[in-house]
Protein backbone atom coordinates (compact mmCIF):
# COMPACT_ATOMS: atom_id res chain seq x y z
CA UNK A 1 0.00 0.00 0.00
CA UNK A 2 1.63 3.66 -1.06
CA UNK A 3 2.65 6.10 1.69
CA UNK A 4 -0.33 8.20 0.53
CA UNK A 5 -3.11 6.04 0.90
CA UNK A 6 -1.66 4.34 4.20
CA UNK A 7 -2.32 8.39 5.68
CA UNK A 8 -5.44 8.42 3.89
CA UNK A 9 -6.65 5.53 5.30
CA UNK A 10 -5.47 6.54 9.06
CA UNK A 11 -6.84 9.64 8.67
CA UNK A 12 -10.13 8.39 7.66
CA UNK A 13 -10.75 5.78 10.23
CA UNK A 14 -9.20 8.35 13.05
CA UNK A 15 -11.86 11.34 11.98
CA UNK A 16 -14.88 8.46 12.27
CA UNK A 17 -13.44 7.81 15.80
CA UNK A 18 -12.77 11.51 16.35
CA UNK A 19 -16.73 12.23 15.27
CA UNK A 20 -17.81 9.34 17.66
CA UNK A 21 -16.00 10.36 20.62
CA UNK A 22 -17.19 13.86 20.28
CA UNK A 23 -21.10 12.91 19.95
CA UNK A 24 -20.56 10.50 22.90
CA UNK A 25 -19.20 13.37 25.07
CA UNK A 26 -21.60 15.89 23.40
CA UNK A 27 -24.63 13.73 24.64
CA UNK A 28 -23.40 13.65 28.39
CA UNK A 29 -22.70 17.62 28.34
CA UNK A 30 -26.86 18.83 26.89
CA UNK A 31 -28.48 17.27 29.54
CA UNK A 32 -26.17 17.97 32.22
CA UNK A 33 -26.13 21.89 31.70
CA UNK A 34 -30.24 21.69 31.29
CA UNK A 35 -30.12 20.12 34.83
CA UNK A 36 -27.62 22.16 36.20
CA UNK A 37 -27.60 25.43 34.39
CA UNK A 38 -30.79 25.72 33.14
CA UNK A 39 -32.64 26.12 29.47
CA UNK A 40 -31.35 29.33 29.01
CA UNK A 41 -27.33 28.95 29.68
CA UNK A 42 -27.85 26.22 27.01
CA UNK A 43 -29.59 28.34 24.52
CA UNK A 44 -26.72 30.99 25.32
CA UNK A 45 -23.89 28.95 25.07
CA UNK A 46 -25.95 27.82 21.77
CA UNK A 47 -26.07 31.67 20.52
CA UNK A 48 -22.63 32.47 21.44
CA UNK A 49 -21.14 29.34 19.11
CA UNK A 50 -23.05 30.88 16.35
CA UNK A 51 -22.14 34.62 17.24
CA UNK A 52 -18.61 33.61 16.97
CA UNK A 53 -18.79 31.56 13.75
CA UNK A 54 -19.78 35.18 12.41
CA UNK A 55 -17.31 36.94 13.74
CA UNK A 56 -14.90 34.43 12.57
CA UNK A 57 -15.64 36.02 9.04
CA UNK A 58 -13.02 38.83 9.42
CA UNK A 59 -10.43 36.72 8.00
CA UNK A 60 -11.76 36.57 4.45
CA UNK A 61 -12.09 33.59 3.77
CA UNK A 62 -7.86 33.36 4.36
CA UNK A 63 -8.20 30.11 6.22
CA UNK A 64 -9.60 28.36 3.08
CA UNK A 65 -7.17 30.12 1.20
CA UNK A 66 -4.43 29.15 3.71
CA UNK A 67 -5.11 24.80 3.86
CA UNK A 68 -5.33 25.18 -0.19
CA UNK A 69 -1.73 26.86 -0.69
CA UNK A 70 -0.13 25.29 1.97
CA UNK A 71 -0.68 21.46 0.37
CA UNK A 72 -0.28 22.93 -3.18
CA UNK A 73 3.34 24.07 -1.65
CA UNK A 74 4.07 20.94 0.33
CA UNK A 75 4.54 19.40 -3.34
CA UNK A 76 6.96 21.77 -4.65
CA UNK A 77 10.72 20.87 -4.84
CA UNK A 78 12.54 24.00 -3.25
CA UNK A 79 13.67 22.74 0.10
CA UNK A 80 10.13 24.43 1.97
CA UNK A 81 10.82 27.61 0.55
CA UNK A 82 6.76 28.27 -0.87
CA UNK A 83 5.77 26.35 1.97
CA UNK A 84 7.38 28.71 4.30
CA UNK A 85 6.49 31.71 2.47
CA UNK A 86 2.74 30.67 2.96
CA UNK A 87 2.96 29.83 6.53
CA UNK A 88 4.77 33.10 7.28
CA UNK A 89 2.26 34.91 5.02
CA UNK A 90 -0.83 33.33 6.83
CA UNK A 91 0.22 34.20 10.87
CA UNK A 92 0.51 37.77 10.19
CA UNK A 93 -2.73 38.04 8.54
CA UNK A 94 -4.10 35.95 11.34
CA UNK A 95 -2.54 38.24 13.56
CA UNK A 96 -4.32 41.44 12.11
CA UNK A 97 -7.31 39.77 11.15
CA UNK A 98 -7.45 38.09 14.81
CA UNK A 99 -7.14 41.71 16.60
CA UNK A 100 -10.52 42.88 14.38
CA UNK A 101 -12.21 39.76 15.86
CA UNK A 102 -10.76 40.75 19.88
CA UNK A 103 -12.36 44.16 18.82
CA UNK A 104 -15.28 43.11 17.82
CA UNK A 105 -16.34 41.07 20.47
CA UNK A 106 -15.40 43.55 23.16
CA UNK A 107 -18.06 45.94 21.87
CA UNK A 108 -20.43 43.05 21.19
CA UNK A 109 -19.94 41.97 24.88
CA UNK A 110 -21.88 45.47 25.52
CA UNK A 111 -24.58 45.00 23.65
CA UNK A 112 -25.04 41.11 23.75
CA UNK A 113 -27.73 40.91 25.68
CA UNK A 114 -30.19 43.55 24.57
CA UNK A 115 -29.53 42.01 20.77
CA UNK A 116 -31.11 38.64 22.31
CA UNK A 117 -32.95 39.42 25.04
CA UNK A 118 -31.25 37.46 27.89
CA UNK A 119 -31.82 37.76 31.78
CA UNK A 120 -29.08 40.37 33.87
CA UNK A 121 -27.33 37.16 34.86
CA UNK A 122 -26.64 35.35 31.55
CA UNK A 123 -26.30 38.37 30.38
CA UNK A 124 -22.65 39.68 32.49
CA UNK A 125 -21.64 35.83 32.20
CA UNK A 126 -22.20 36.13 28.23
CA UNK A 127 -20.27 39.72 28.33
CA UNK A 128 -17.01 38.11 30.29
CA UNK A 129 -17.39 35.27 28.28
CA UNK A 130 -16.31 37.31 25.35
CA UNK A 131 -14.00 39.29 27.29
CA UNK A 132 -12.06 35.79 27.84
CA UNK A 133 -12.44 34.98 23.51
CA UNK A 134 -11.48 37.73 23.01
CA UNK A 135 -8.05 37.54 24.91
CA UNK A 136 -7.48 34.60 23.77
CA UNK A 137 -7.99 35.27 20.34
CA UNK A 138 -4.89 37.80 20.20
CA UNK A 139 -2.86 34.80 22.62
CA UNK A 140 -3.74 32.17 20.01
CA UNK A 141 -1.55 33.69 16.92
CA UNK A 142 1.42 32.18 17.18
CA UNK A 143 -0.43 28.59 17.56
CA UNK A 144 -2.83 28.92 14.99
CA UNK A 145 -1.67 27.88 11.95
CA UNK A 146 0.48 24.47 13.34
CA UNK A 147 -2.83 22.42 12.59
CA UNK A 148 -3.37 23.29 8.75
CA UNK A 149 -0.15 22.29 8.12
CA UNK A 150 -0.15 18.87 9.86
CA UNK A 151 -3.08 18.57 7.62
CA UNK A 152 -1.36 19.87 4.42
CA UNK A 153 1.62 17.93 4.73
CA UNK A 154 -0.43 15.06 4.74
CA UNK A 155 -0.37 13.94 8.78
CA UNK A 156 -4.33 13.80 9.01
CA UNK A 157 -3.87 11.00 11.35
CA UNK A 158 -2.04 12.99 14.00
CA UNK A 159 -4.12 16.09 13.61
CA UNK A 160 -7.16 14.19 13.85
CA UNK A 161 -6.05 12.74 17.02
CA UNK A 162 -4.81 15.96 18.38
CA UNK A 163 -8.52 17.20 17.49
CA UNK A 164 -9.84 14.57 19.37
CA UNK A 165 -7.79 15.20 22.64
CA UNK A 166 -9.05 19.13 22.44
CA UNK A 167 -12.46 17.79 21.79
CA UNK A 168 -12.69 15.32 24.66
CA UNK A 169 -11.27 17.98 27.20
CA UNK A 170 -13.47 20.88 25.99
CA UNK A 171 -16.34 18.54 26.86
CA UNK A 172 -15.01 17.49 30.10
CA UNK A 173 -13.80 20.45 31.39
CA UNK A 174 -17.18 21.96 30.28
CA UNK A 175 -19.06 18.82 32.53
CA UNK A 176 -16.25 19.67 35.81
CA UNK A 177 -17.43 23.93 35.25
CA UNK A 178 -21.13 23.21 34.77
CA UNK A 179 -20.80 21.04 37.94
CA UNK A 180 -19.07 23.62 39.65
CA UNK A 181 -21.86 26.11 38.87
CA UNK A 182 -19.61 28.30 36.77
CA UNK A 183 -22.36 28.30 34.23
CA UNK A 184 -21.58 30.20 30.76
CA UNK A 185 -18.33 31.52 31.90
CA UNK A 186 -17.47 28.27 32.45
CA UNK A 187 -18.48 26.50 29.22
CA UNK A 188 -16.42 29.68 27.65
CA UNK A 189 -13.52 28.91 29.78
CA UNK A 190 -13.63 25.60 28.55
CA UNK A 191 -13.85 26.12 25.34
CA UNK A 192 -10.71 28.37 25.30
CA UNK A 193 -8.52 25.92 27.51
CA UNK A 194 -9.35 22.96 25.08
CA UNK A 195 -8.47 24.99 21.79
CA UNK A 196 -4.74 26.61 23.73
CA UNK A 197 -4.02 22.78 24.73
CA UNK A 198 -5.06 21.80 21.00
CA UNK A 199 -3.01 24.32 19.39
CA UNK A 200 0.38 23.60 21.49
CA UNK A 201 0.43 20.00 21.19
CA UNK A 202 -0.04 20.83 17.01
CA UNK A 203 2.91 23.41 17.61
CA UNK A 204 5.21 20.55 19.56
CA UNK A 205 4.05 17.96 17.23
CA UNK A 206 4.84 19.60 13.91
CA UNK A 207 8.34 20.96 15.13
CA UNK A 208 8.94 17.24 16.55
CA UNK A 209 8.21 15.97 12.97
CA UNK A 210 9.75 19.01 10.89
CA UNK A 211 12.52 20.05 13.51
CA UNK A 212 14.50 21.98 10.71
CA UNK A 213 11.87 23.95 9.77
CA UNK A 214 11.90 27.60 11.65
CA UNK A 215 9.02 30.06 10.58
CA UNK A 216 9.13 34.03 11.22
CA UNK A 217 6.82 36.90 10.24
CA UNK A 218 5.97 38.88 7.54
CA UNK A 219 4.77 39.16 4.15
CA UNK A 220 7.58 37.75 2.50
CA UNK A 221 5.89 37.32 -1.10
CA UNK A 222 3.34 40.56 -2.02
CA UNK A 223 2.47 38.39 -4.82
CA UNK A 224 1.71 35.06 -3.41
CA UNK A 225 -0.49 37.30 -0.46
CA UNK A 226 -2.51 38.69 -3.16
CA UNK A 227 -3.48 35.29 -4.77
CA UNK A 228 -3.92 33.65 -1.28
CA UNK A 229 -6.33 37.00 -0.67
CA UNK A 230 -8.10 36.89 -4.02
CA UNK A 231 -9.18 33.06 -3.59
CA UNK A 232 -10.13 33.55 -0.17
CA UNK A 233 -12.44 36.93 -0.69
CA UNK A 234 -14.00 34.87 -3.79
CA UNK A 235 -14.47 31.64 -1.31
CA UNK A 236 -15.95 34.20 1.22
CA UNK A 237 -18.86 34.14 -0.36
CA UNK A 238 -19.43 30.63 0.07
CA UNK A 239 -18.46 31.05 3.74
CA UNK A 240 -21.37 33.77 4.40
CA UNK A 241 -23.91 31.56 2.18
CA UNK A 242 -23.19 28.38 4.58
CA UNK A 243 -23.39 30.49 8.10
CA UNK A 244 -26.64 32.08 6.80
CA UNK A 245 -28.30 28.57 6.04
CA UNK A 246 -26.73 26.77 8.85
CA UNK A 247 -25.17 29.16 11.48
CA UNK A 248 -27.94 31.71 12.03
CA UNK A 249 -31.02 29.23 13.18
CA UNK A 250 -30.45 29.76 16.41
CA UNK A 251 -29.87 33.55 16.44
CA UNK A 252 -32.50 33.85 14.92
CA UNK A 253 -34.65 31.75 17.60
CA UNK A 254 -32.60 33.58 20.38
CA UNK A 255 -33.61 37.72 18.83
CA UNK A 256 -37.24 35.66 18.38
CA UNK A 257 -37.68 34.13 21.25
CA UNK A 258 -35.14 34.65 23.97
CA UNK A 259 -32.29 32.18 25.31
CA UNK A 260 -34.81 29.18 26.71
CA UNK A 261 -36.25 28.82 23.65
CA UNK A 262 -33.37 28.51 21.80
CA UNK A 263 -31.85 26.20 24.06
CA UNK A 264 -35.53 23.62 23.17
CA UNK A 265 -34.79 24.25 18.73
CA UNK A 266 -31.01 23.06 19.69
CA UNK A 267 -31.54 20.05 21.31
CA UNK A 268 -34.41 18.98 18.93
CA UNK A 269 -32.22 19.58 16.18
CA UNK A 270 -29.05 18.44 17.20
CA UNK A 271 -29.59 14.56 16.76
CA UNK A 272 -30.11 15.29 13.16
CA UNK A 273 -27.45 18.07 12.30
CA UNK A 274 -25.13 15.29 14.08
CA UNK A 275 -25.80 12.42 11.37
CA UNK A 276 -25.87 14.83 8.89
CA UNK A 277 -22.26 15.58 9.17
CA UNK A 278 -21.36 12.55 9.80
CA UNK A 279 -22.94 11.42 5.97
CA UNK A 280 -21.24 14.80 5.02
CA UNK A 281 -18.11 12.89 5.61
CA UNK A 282 -18.51 10.01 3.18
CA UNK A 283 -18.60 12.92 0.70
CA UNK A 284 -15.87 14.42 2.23
CA UNK A 285 -13.58 11.70 2.14
CA UNK A 286 -13.93 11.26 -1.56
CA UNK A 287 -13.34 14.82 -2.55
CA UNK A 288 -9.63 14.01 -3.38
CA UNK A 289 -9.87 11.70 -6.01
CA UNK A 290 -13.22 13.68 -7.29
CA UNK A 291 -10.42 16.17 -7.86
CA UNK A 292 -7.67 14.48 -9.16
CA UNK A 293 -10.04 13.15 -11.76
CA UNK A 294 -11.21 16.13 -13.04
CA UNK A 295 -7.44 17.39 -13.47
CA UNK A 296 -6.39 14.15 -15.15
CA UNK A 297 -10.18 14.84 -17.44
CA UNK A 298 -11.16 10.96 -16.79
CA UNK A 299 -15.02 11.31 -17.40
CA UNK A 300 -15.87 8.23 -17.59
CA UNK A 301 -14.87 7.18 -14.11
CA UNK A 302 -15.45 10.87 -13.16
CA UNK A 303 -19.24 10.19 -13.61
CA UNK A 304 -19.08 6.53 -12.37
CA UNK A 305 -17.79 8.16 -9.22
CA UNK A 306 -20.60 10.66 -8.86
CA UNK A 307 -23.25 8.22 -9.14
CA UNK A 308 -21.57 6.16 -6.36
CA UNK A 309 -21.65 9.24 -3.77
CA UNK A 310 -24.44 10.79 -4.98
CA UNK A 311 -25.83 6.88 -4.71
CA UNK A 312 -24.64 6.39 -1.11
CA UNK A 313 -25.07 9.87 0.22
CA UNK A 314 -29.17 9.31 -0.84
CA UNK A 315 -29.85 5.48 0.64
CA UNK A 316 -28.13 7.13 4.06
CA UNK A 317 -29.54 10.19 3.20
CA UNK A 318 -33.05 8.98 3.58
CA UNK A 319 -32.73 6.67 5.94
CA UNK A 320 -31.56 9.37 8.34
CA UNK A 321 -34.97 10.97 6.96
CA UNK A 322 -37.20 8.02 7.71
CA UNK A 323 -35.42 7.70 11.31
CA UNK A 324 -35.87 11.12 12.32
CA UNK A 325 -39.69 10.48 11.41
CA UNK A 326 -39.98 7.60 13.59
CA UNK A 327 -37.49 8.80 16.83
CA UNK A 328 -36.90 12.16 16.70
CA UNK A 329 -39.21 12.64 19.33
CA UNK A 330 -38.87 9.77 21.74
CA UNK A 331 -34.72 10.65 20.93
CA UNK A 332 -35.38 14.10 22.41
CA UNK A 333 -37.44 12.93 25.54
CA UNK A 334 -35.13 10.47 26.72
CA UNK A 335 -32.25 12.42 26.20
CA UNK A 336 -33.43 15.56 27.47
CA UNK A 337 -36.85 15.38 28.32
CA UNK A 338 -40.21 16.13 26.75
CA UNK A 339 -39.75 20.07 27.73
CA UNK A 340 -37.14 20.27 25.22
CA UNK A 341 -38.67 19.06 22.16
CA UNK A 342 -39.76 21.90 20.05
CA UNK A 343 -42.45 19.89 17.44
CA UNK A 344 -43.30 17.46 14.72
CA UNK A 345 -43.69 20.35 12.62
CA UNK A 346 -39.85 20.88 13.37
CA UNK A 347 -39.01 16.99 12.55
CA UNK A 348 -40.48 17.08 9.39
CA UNK A 349 -38.84 19.87 8.33
CA UNK A 350 -35.42 18.38 9.47
CA UNK A 351 -36.12 15.25 7.32
CA UNK A 352 -36.63 17.57 4.52
CA UNK A 353 -33.60 19.50 5.51
CA UNK A 354 -31.53 16.41 5.70
CA UNK A 355 -32.01 15.08 2.25
CA UNK A 356 -31.55 18.19 0.85
CA UNK A 357 -28.22 19.41 2.61
CA UNK A 358 -26.87 16.01 2.11
CA UNK A 359 -27.60 15.92 -1.59
CA UNK A 360 -26.13 19.68 -2.12
CA UNK A 361 -23.13 18.50 -0.31
CA UNK A 362 -22.08 16.20 -3.18
CA UNK A 363 -22.67 18.84 -5.87
CA UNK A 364 -20.80 21.45 -3.49
CA UNK A 365 -17.89 19.04 -4.32
CA UNK A 366 -18.30 18.70 -7.80
CA UNK A 367 -18.37 22.51 -8.59
CA UNK A 368 -15.46 23.21 -6.01
CA UNK A 369 -13.25 20.69 -7.92
CA UNK A 370 -15.16 21.51 -11.50
CA UNK A 371 -13.81 24.95 -10.56
CA UNK A 372 -17.54 26.29 -10.84
CA UNK A 373 -16.78 28.77 -7.67
CA UNK A 374 -18.48 32.08 -8.66
CA UNK A 375 -21.69 29.84 -9.41
CA UNK A 376 -21.61 28.44 -5.94
CA UNK A 377 -20.87 31.55 -3.82
CA UNK A 378 -23.96 33.16 -5.64
CA UNK A 379 -26.60 30.52 -5.01
CA UNK A 380 -24.75 30.07 -1.13
CA UNK A 381 -25.36 33.77 -0.78
CA UNK A 382 -28.97 34.10 -2.11
CA UNK A 383 -30.05 31.12 -0.48
CA UNK A 384 -28.71 32.28 2.47
CA UNK A 385 -30.17 35.58 2.51
CA UNK A 386 -33.67 34.33 1.31
CA UNK A 387 -33.07 31.67 4.49
CA UNK A 388 -32.69 34.41 6.85
CA UNK A 389 -35.43 36.36 5.87
CA UNK A 390 -38.01 33.57 5.52
CA UNK A 391 -36.77 32.33 8.84
CA UNK A 392 -37.63 35.29 10.44
CA UNK A 393 -41.11 35.57 8.91
CA UNK A 394 -42.08 32.10 9.05
CA UNK A 395 -40.65 32.25 12.83
CA UNK A 396 -42.92 35.31 13.95
CA UNK A 397 -45.81 33.45 11.87
CA UNK A 398 -45.58 29.78 12.74
CA UNK A 399 -43.19 30.28 16.25
CA UNK A 400 -39.65 28.69 16.53
CA UNK A 401 -40.65 25.51 14.36
CA UNK A 402 -41.33 27.35 11.49
CA UNK A 403 -37.51 28.90 11.43
CA UNK A 404 -36.93 25.46 10.64
CA UNK A 405 -39.11 24.94 7.86
CA UNK A 406 -37.40 28.33 6.58
CA UNK A 407 -34.31 26.09 6.12
CA UNK A 408 -36.02 23.04 4.70
CA UNK A 409 -37.93 25.18 2.02
CA UNK A 410 -34.85 27.38 0.86
CA UNK A 411 -32.04 24.27 1.05
CA UNK A 412 -34.73 21.93 -0.91
CA UNK A 413 -34.69 25.13 -3.63
CA UNK A 414 -30.59 25.16 -3.76
CA UNK A 415 -30.75 21.56 -4.04
CA UNK A 416 -33.00 22.20 -7.31
CA UNK A 417 -30.33 24.64 -8.57
CA UNK A 418 -27.25 22.88 -8.04
CA UNK A 419 -28.30 19.55 -9.08
CA UNK A 420 -29.04 21.02 -12.44
CA UNK A 421 -25.97 22.61 -12.80
CA UNK A 422 -23.73 20.11 -12.46
CA UNK A 423 -25.98 17.97 -14.51
CA UNK A 424 -25.00 20.50 -17.20
CA UNK A 425 -21.35 20.84 -15.89
CA UNK A 426 -20.87 17.23 -16.09
CA UNK A 427 -23.53 16.40 -19.70
CA UNK A 428 -25.62 13.93 -17.93
CA UNK A 429 -29.50 13.61 -18.37
CA UNK A 430 -31.46 13.21 -15.16
CA UNK A 431 -32.81 9.77 -16.49
CA UNK A 432 -29.49 8.24 -16.02
CA UNK A 433 -29.16 9.78 -12.38
CA UNK A 434 -32.88 8.25 -11.95
CA UNK A 435 -32.00 5.14 -13.03
CA UNK A 436 -28.35 4.34 -11.29
CA UNK A 437 -28.31 7.00 -8.15
CA UNK A 438 -32.14 8.04 -7.09
CA UNK A 439 -34.20 4.65 -8.02
CA UNK A 440 -32.21 2.58 -6.28
CA UNK A 441 -31.49 4.54 -3.05
CA UNK A 442 -35.89 4.97 -3.33
CA UNK A 443 -36.52 1.39 -3.90
CA UNK A 444 -34.23 0.10 -0.79
CA UNK A 445 -35.44 2.90 1.31
CA UNK A 446 -39.10 1.92 0.67
CA UNK A 447 -38.73 -1.16 3.24
CA UNK A 448 -38.96 1.42 5.70
CA UNK A 449 -42.40 3.04 5.03
CA UNK A 450 -44.47 0.96 7.03
CA UNK A 451 -42.37 1.37 10.20
CA UNK A 452 -43.05 5.25 9.43
CA UNK A 453 -46.58 4.87 9.11
CA UNK A 454 -46.67 2.76 12.18
CA UNK A 455 -44.72 5.01 14.10
CA UNK A 456 -47.04 7.95 13.29
CA UNK A 457 -50.42 6.20 13.57
CA UNK A 458 -49.31 4.20 16.68
CA UNK A 459 -47.12 6.54 18.68
CA UNK A 460 -44.20 4.79 19.74
CA UNK A 461 -44.40 5.35 23.82
CA UNK A 462 -40.88 7.18 25.09
CA UNK A 463 -39.56 4.67 27.11
CA UNK A 464 -35.58 2.80 26.17
CA UNK A 465 -37.34 -0.55 26.24
CA UNK A 466 -39.65 0.52 23.05
CA UNK A 467 -36.92 2.61 21.61
CA UNK A 468 -34.10 0.11 22.01
CA UNK A 469 -36.61 -2.53 20.00
CA UNK A 470 -37.79 -0.28 17.36
CA UNK A 471 -34.42 0.95 16.61
CA UNK A 472 -33.03 -2.10 16.31
CA UNK A 473 -35.95 -3.35 13.27
CA UNK A 474 -35.55 -0.31 11.71
CA UNK A 475 -31.29 -0.57 11.90
CA UNK A 476 -31.94 -4.34 10.68
CA UNK A 477 -34.85 -3.57 7.95
CA UNK A 478 -32.41 -0.59 6.65
CA UNK A 479 -28.87 -2.49 6.82
CA UNK A 480 -30.38 -5.37 4.66
CA UNK A 481 -32.41 -3.58 2.33
CA UNK A 482 -29.96 -1.32 0.78
CA UNK A 483 -27.68 -4.29 1.04
CA UNK A 484 -30.31 -6.67 -1.19
CA UNK A 485 -31.86 -3.24 -3.29
CA UNK A 486 -29.52 -0.36 -2.97
CA UNK A 487 -26.26 -1.85 -3.88
CA UNK A 488 -24.79 -3.80 -6.54
CA UNK A 489 -22.00 -6.16 -7.57
CA UNK A 490 -19.43 -3.18 -8.22
CA UNK A 491 -20.65 -1.37 -4.91
CA UNK A 492 -20.05 -4.68 -2.77
CA UNK A 493 -16.70 -4.93 -4.40
CA UNK A 494 -15.66 -1.05 -3.70
CA UNK A 495 -16.44 -1.97 0.01
CA UNK A 496 -14.79 -5.48 -0.01
CA UNK A 497 -11.65 -3.57 -0.93
CA UNK A 498 -11.93 -0.72 1.05
CA UNK A 499 -12.83 -2.62 4.52
CA UNK A 500 -9.57 -4.97 3.60
CA UNK A 501 -7.19 -1.85 3.33
CA UNK A 502 -8.37 -0.71 6.45
CA UNK A 503 -8.47 -3.84 8.50
CA UNK A 504 -4.66 -4.62 7.22
CA UNK A 505 -3.87 -1.31 8.39
CA UNK A 506 -5.39 -1.96 12.07
CA UNK A 507 -3.28 -5.15 11.97
CA UNK A 508 -0.02 -3.45 10.94
CA UNK A 509 -0.93 -0.73 13.48
CA UNK A 510 -1.84 -3.64 16.43
CA UNK A 511 1.85 -5.79 15.34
Amino acid sequence: MSNRKSRAINGTLTSFIQFSVRIILQAALSPLVLRVAGQETLGAYSILMQVIAYLALVDLGFGVALSRYLAQAHGHDDNGRQFREVFETGRTHFLFSNAIFALLAFILSYHIGSIFSFSHTIEAQAKIGLWILASWSIIRVPFAVYGGALTATQNMAAANIINMIGNSLRLILSLCTVIAGMGLIGLMISNVIAEAVTYIIHRWYYQRIYPDENFSWGIPNWRLFGEMMKFGLGYLFVIIGGRLAFQSDNLVVGMLYGGTKTSIYYTTQMPAFILIAFIWMIADNAGPAINELYARKNVARLTNNYMRLLKYSMLLGLALASGLLIFNRNMVTLWVGSIQYAGDLMTVSLSVFAIATIINHVHAIIMVANGAVRYLSIISIIGGIANLILSFLLGTLLGLEGVMVASAVIEVIVMIMFWIYCMRLMNISFIYIWRNSIMPAITANCFIIPIVIYAIKENIPANLPSFIIWFSIFIFITLTSIALVGLDKADFQDIHIYLGNVFSRLRRTAT
